[in-house]
């Protein structure tokens, strides 16, 4: 390789570090700029906020992620006192690391579309102190801790919708 070519090779690798470098401070230190939760994970589920809640409770009696220590609180209640309004706060767990993890719905689009996001993590010894996703962690350990949330909780509530649906649909055809 020729004096020129690692040159070229150098400064194509030092451009990539500098723009992934921005992009990963732009990510955790800036985040987005919309509203009270730049930072959360969101999926846009074509489910109603009722069926999403019915389904993470009925994956409640069966799946342990869906299982909280009796300390925390499964489903609360909504930011505001208006039922229709904001983000309904839901925490779910992960047994194997002994996280609790935050989430929140909000409707969307009136009935036919609900936001489920994916908030934090935090400790079931240190409750108090949680870890923003698209923030407190690096890029590889942010990207790992998404696909876990959407395998273990997105995907699942999906399935039980979907399952929920075909059952009423078979409900109904007899």
């Amino acid at each position: 390789m020729t004096s020129k070519s690692k040159k070229y090779l150098l400064l194509a690798f030092t451009g990539f570090l500098f723009l992934w470098g921005c992009e990963e401070f732009f990510r955790r230190e800036v985040g987005g700029f919309a509203g009270s939760y730049p930072f959360v994970e969101y999926w846009d589920i074509d489910a109603s906020e009722r069926e999403i809640i019915e389904a993470i409770k009925e994956l409640n009696k069966t799946n342990p992620n869906f299982q909280l220590p009796s300390s925390v609180e499964f489903i609360s209640t909504r930011d505001t006192n208006n039922a229709e309004d904001y983000w309904l706060y839901v925490d779910l767990y992960y047994p194997d690391t002994k996280e609790i993890v935050h989430a929140w719905t909000r409707p969307r689009y009136g009935e036919a579309v609900t936001t489920f996001a994916f908030v934090s993590l935090s400790k079931i010894d240190n409750p108090r102190e949680h870890k923003l996703i698209n923030r407190d962690f690096w890029y590889v350990a942010n990207k790992l801790q998404i696909g876990k949330f959407k395998s273990t909780f997105v995907d699942k509530i999906e399935e039980q919708i979907d399952k929920k649906r075909k059952s009423d649909t078979r409900k109904l055809g007899k």
